[in-house]
């Protein structure tokens, strides 16, 4: 048996119960420790900070990995798709293509269909007059 696995001694366990269980001392420096936070109070003219709003940001133009949202996302489901079909070539007996090229394939399309979703998107914007164009 080695040296991990071997019993605690008596001596042993009672020095880990005693280091388990707080002393009646700390429960009561504890507990006169939460009454006294309890009582302060704060006065009236001192609020909480808010945190700082960014300015009119549009869920739509935040970037993932460099792409606009609504690129990634098709890319994403692009991926998903190329597996997903090269799955069920393989079902249907036909010899599958390779799983990896096929969703590589399959997520350059979703990138450019996002990608054009995502400039659709932003010259209506951007014709309609709501926001400027981004300098990012």
């Amino acid at each position: 048996m080695s040296e991990n696995h071997k019993p605690l001694t008596a001596e042993q366990t009672e020095s880990m119960q005693t280091v388990a269980q707080p002393s009646e001392t700390d429960q009561v420096a504890l507990s006169a420790a939460t009454d006294s936070e309890a009582m302060i109070e704060r006065p009236d003219d001192v609020t909480e900070e808010e945190p700082a709003e960014e300015a009119d940001s549009d869920p739509a133009d935040v970037r993932i990995f460099g792409m606009p949202r609504v690129g990634f996302h098709c890319t994403a489901l692009g991926v998903a798709g190329g597996y997903l079909i090269s799955g069920l070539v393989g079902i249907a007996g036909f010899h599958p293509p390779d799983a990896n090229i096929c969703a590589i394939v399959c997520a350059s399309i979703g990138y450019f269909i996002g990608n054009r979703l995502y400039k659709n998107r932003k010259t209506g914007r951007d014709a309609a007059g709501q926001r400027p164009e981004s300098t990012e």
